[in-house]
């Protein structure tokens, strides 16, 4: 038996085709964030950043540990990137800030901040977009992918193959 709603949403849907709804097309992707592949600096070593969870500790600026207080997935599909290019991830290549900084190639949110010297005590922040007149890094084209997030509850900066990543609280 088919509710109420079901009813109206399927009128609808029949009505006016998915593809022929008004979307704005986005100028600019505003979202930091991290492909699956990146890893983490972790106490217990180097993890994907989709098996964070809340309390791993995970490695500062510092060298000290604090420990996550929440995780972000962002899921875009192919419809979505097709209305906002923008949101499209940045691959930089491995080795792109020096030997081992990042230590493997790292897809990246456009919007995503990014220490790109050596310094830890005086990082140079650049977002990714602002990186693709540097050789090798380019935007990488997708039909879909996943942002991920975490969030240590103060403002710090993090280990992600080998360069410094800020976070928000």
């Amino acid at each position: 038996m088919q509710s109420h709603f079901d009813h109206h949403q399927s009128d609808f849907k029949a009505a006016v085709a998915r593809a022929q709804w008004a979307r704005p097309r986005t100028a600019e992707w505003t979202l930091p964030g991290l492909c699956w592949n990146a890893h983490v600096t972790t106490s217990f070593g180097e993890m994907p950043i989709q098996g964070l969870r809340r309390n791993d500790p995970v490695r500062t600026v510092t060298g000290a540990f604090v420990k996550v207080v929440a995780t972000d997935r962002m899921k875009l599909d192919e419809e979505f990137l097709e209305h906002c290019p923008d949101a499209a991830p940045v691959r930089i290549p491995a080795n792109c800030f020096g030997p081992g900084r990042p230590r493997n190639d790292l897809l990246v949110s456009p919007h995503q901040m990014i220490a790109t010297s050596a310094n830890p005590s005086a990082p140079e922040l650049r977002r990714a977009r602002d990186l693709l007149q540097r050789p090798g890094v380019m935007r990488q084209p997708s039909f879909g992918h996943d942002y991920y997030l975490f969030h240590c509850g103060i403002s710090t900066s993090i280990s992600v193959e080998g360069v410094l990543i800020p976070t928000a609280p």
